[in-house]
């Protein structure tokens, strides 16, 4: 990924990662995250910039959280026991479907499932943005010293509201108004 450059939605896919009832409540921040990630998906929605999701061993940890699952309606998530979610060859067939090169990832844990799916993508090369407010873990060291990790590897870190900004440009963009009520929201 050429860094000097604006994020583009035409390259960009997002991969929600793992946001279960069995176990978000235990990460640092849970609500405001949740809040975050809620309105970056319905803003990649609104931009038509596909979105797949996975459940980590949905019978343990439960299913995606109501207001995640809600953004997210009409998809259905990919089932995973695998840490990394290319692990799961569902997952890489979806991503490779959409035929996008920028993987953008966005749930939790940032130092294990989202830290090993973007090593895997980055091995695939693609590029990846980790969205750094909308990913999280149980303690603030291991999201703070995984942002770090993947950054050195090759991964961009950004902001939703910098991801979406960028992938609209301007203020006349034809749904600028619809992402902007997420924004404000």
């Amino acid at each position: 990924m050429d860094r000097s450059r604006l994020l583009d939605a035409s390259e960009a896919m997002v991969a929600l990662v793992d946001v279960q009832k069995n176990h978000f409540h235990t990460t640092f921040d849970p609500q405001a995250t949740l809040g975050r990630m809620v309105r970056f998906l319905g803003a990649a929605r609104i931009l038509e910039v596909p979105v797949v999701w996975t459940e980590h061993h949905p019978r343990a940890f439960g299913p995606t959280l109501p207001p995640v699952a809600e953004a997210l309606a009409g998809l259905v998530p990919i089932p995973k026991t695998s840490f990394g979610c290319f692990g799961e060859p569902v997952f890489a067939e979806a991503v490779r479907a959409t035929g996008r090169s920028v993987l953008y990832l966005a749930g939790s844990e940032t130092h294990i499932c989202i830290g090993q799916t973007a090593l895997g993508a980055l091995e695939r090369g693609m590029d990846v943005v980790v969205v750094a407010d909308c990913v999280n873990a149980r303690a603030r060291m291991d999201h703070d010293t995984a942002l770090g990790r993947l950054e050195r590897a090759g991964a961009e870190v950004a902001t939703w509201e910098t991801v979406v900004y960028e992938w609209m440009r301007d203020a006349h963009h034809p749904r600028f108004r619809q992402v902007l009520a997420l924004v404000k929201g």
